[in-house]
C-alpha cells in the first residue's frame, strides 16, 4: 500500500523539485541530492552506506507521529523503516535516526538503514524516501516523498 501512496504523491509533483509538491502534501528534501537525481555513493553500498540527510515540512495538524520509509520502487524492496517520530521533528542528519524514532526490519532482514545496492549492470533503480503523518487510530493523514536514483 505504501508504494501506491508514493506513486500518487510523485504523480502530483510532476517530477520537479520535492519542495514544489502540491499544497497540503509533506515536502521532503535533502541537501545531498535533488528529487529525481542520483543518490551520492556515500549513501549506497558502494560508499559508507549511511542514510542521507533529510528534512521535511508541511506536517498536518493532528499528526500524532511520523513514519519514514525508504523503498526501492524498481525492485519493491524496503531499505529503511523508522516509526514513532514525533511530529515536531523536521529533519535527520546523515547516518542518524530521526529523534525518538524506532527503526524496523528492512528487506535485508536487518534493523536499520541498508543503502541502495541494485545488481551491477541494472538500469538505475528509483529510491523513494517517504514521510507519512499518522493521526489518531493510525490513520494516514498525509505523506510526501523525495526520490533518488542509483545504479552500479
Amino acid at each position: 500500500m505504501g508504494a501506491v501512496v508514493v506513486c500518487v504523491v510523485l504523480g502530483g509533483c510532476g517530477g520537479s523539485d520535492a519542495s514544489s509538491a502540491p499544497a497540503g502534501h509533506i515536502a521532503v528534501r535533502s541537501p545531498a541530492f535533488a528529487d529525481g537525481q542520483p543518490i551520492p555513493a556515500a549513501y549506497t553500498c558502494t560508499g559508507k552506506e549511511i542514510s542521507p540527510p533529510l528534512s521535511w515540512s508541511g506536517v498536518p495538524k493532528g499528526a500524532r507521529s511520523l513514519r519514514l520509509e525508504m523503498d526501492d520502487e524498481t525492485a519493491n524492496f524496503v531499505h529503511w523503516k523508522v516509526r514513532g517520530i514525533a511530529p515536531a521533528v523536521d529533519s535527520v542528519a546523515a547516518g542518524a535516526v530521526p529523534k525518538g524514532g524506532r527503526q524496523g526490519r528492512n528487506s535485508f532482514h536487518k534493523v536499520g538503514y541498508g543503502g541502495p545496492c541494485p545488481p551491477p549492470g541494472d538500469k538505475p533503480h528509483r529510491y523513494a524516501f517517504t514521510i507519512t503523518a499518522v493521526g489518531k487510530g493510525g490513520k494516514t493523514l498525509d505523506s510526501g516523498s523525495l526520490t533518488g536514483t542509483f545504479s552500479r
